[in-house]
């Protein structure tokens, strides 16, 4: 009976062990998966916030690139009276929209380098294309009459390859898809060669 004893004895301290193991490792893991879920939560809200933004961003610089390609009409429209009070405001206004674009275009290269450089090719065809005719607006003269506000052959249509690599780069860079899997795809549906925008043309500042 002692044996007995002995044996019971020995197992007791066991048995408490493990009867407060069976409370505390359940409460032990729940707090590490809410934890987990706290994290998740948190890092899927601050990525979500982080793409609004850019997308605000991406959408702003190229509303800033449209802006610049009106002022070639702009010009023509200009008002006869006083001239040059009107060449002053005009210019003062193209100068803080070029500062505008150079501003993108540093802020976009950090936000997303590869959306920056396409955008820095966007912006530099727009002026070497969009520049001439800011520059023959100013050689013409103003417009008098609404009758005559029309487009004077300026084509707009060179501009259309750059501006579809840059649309592209920002749906890329907010999509779902790991980006550079994205352009693998693409390129294997035969839609991703090279286009004119990707080879740097020179340009010319307005």
């Amino acid at each position: 009976m002692t044996a007995i004893a002995l044996i019971f004895a020995a197992a007791k301290p066991a048995a408490e062990a493990s009867s407060s193991t069976s409370w505390w490792a359940p409460a032990i893991v729940a707090a590490i998966v809410a934890a987990a879920v706290s994290l998740t939560t948190f890092a899927l809200a601050s990525w979500r916030a982080r793409l609004d933004r850019q997308r605000q961003l991406f959408a702003e610089a190229f509303e800033a690139v449209m802006e610049y390609r009106e002022y070639p009409f702009i010009v023509l429209r200009r008002s006869k009276d006083e001239s040059a009070k009107e060449r002053v405001r005009i210019s003062g206004d193209l100068s803080t929209v070029q500062a505008k674009l150079n501003g993108f275009k540093a802020r976009l290269r950090v936000e997303a380098p590869y959306v920056g450089d396409r955008y820095a090719e966007l912006v530099a065809a727009t002026r070497r294309i969009v520049g001439p005719m800011i520059t023959q607006a100013w050689n013409t003269e103003p417009v008098v009459d609404d009758a005559q506000v029309h487009n004077p052959g300026w084509d707009f249509r060179q501009l259309d390859t750059y501006d579809d690599d840059y649309v592209r780069a920002v749906a890329d860079h907010l999509g779902w898809i790991y980006v550079p899997v994205r352009r693998k795809l693409r390129e294997w549906r035969g839609s991703g060669k090279q286009s004119p925008a990707t080879q740097r043309p020179p340009h010319n500042k307005a």
